[in-house]
């Protein structure tokens, strides 16, 4: 029994602190009114718009430091690194091309093969028969170790 009229008694109080600030607020806004000298119809606008600030205000206040926040922010830029990722692999698996069998255009459609490569592989290709390794793309000239690393994973020799 003690608690609660112990609450009653504070709640008493808080209420009256309230009605004391709000009466506070109201004077002290109608003096600045009555300063500006506005029409009446201006002063309720006024007093309306400053009503909708502080509201406005207290409500964020109190959603920032009350209520914890509920839901993580989503990190979309993780997401769309996988989803690269995942993609850059799945497109080096769809697009595997065979040395041994490839034509002019296959091979030219592969990273860092122009043309002239393409026809270097061909002609490599029927100067010495199939390619039994791939480092033997290594001995074309225009393919390096740098573009055979690119390559390595886009061809094959079966």
């Amino acid at each position: 029994m003690e608690r609660i009229s112990f609450r009653l008694k504070n709640m008493k109080r808080g209420s009256d602190i309230f009605k004391q600030f709000q009466a506070a607020l109201h004077d002290t806004v109608q003096k600045a009114l009555d300063y500006a000298a506005f029409t009446k119809n201006e002063q309720k606008v006024f007093l309306m718009l400053a009503v909708v600030f502080l509201a406005g205000a207290g409500i964020k206040l109190y959603k920032a430091y009350v209520i914890p926040p509920s839901v993580k922010e989503f990190d979309y830029a993780a997401s769309d690194s996988a989803f690269s990722q995942h993609s850059a692999k799945l497109s080096s698996l769809a697009h595997v091309v065979n040395l041994n069998t490839a034509s002019k255009e296959e091979l030219d459609r592969l990273p860092g093969v122009g043309k002239e490569i393409a026809e270097e592989i061909i002609a490599y290709r029927t100067t010495h028969g199939k390619f039994t390794r791939l480092e033997e793309l290594k001995k074309i000239k225009g393919i390096g170790e740098r573009k055979f690393k690119a390559l390595q994973q886009r061809v094959s020799i079966e």
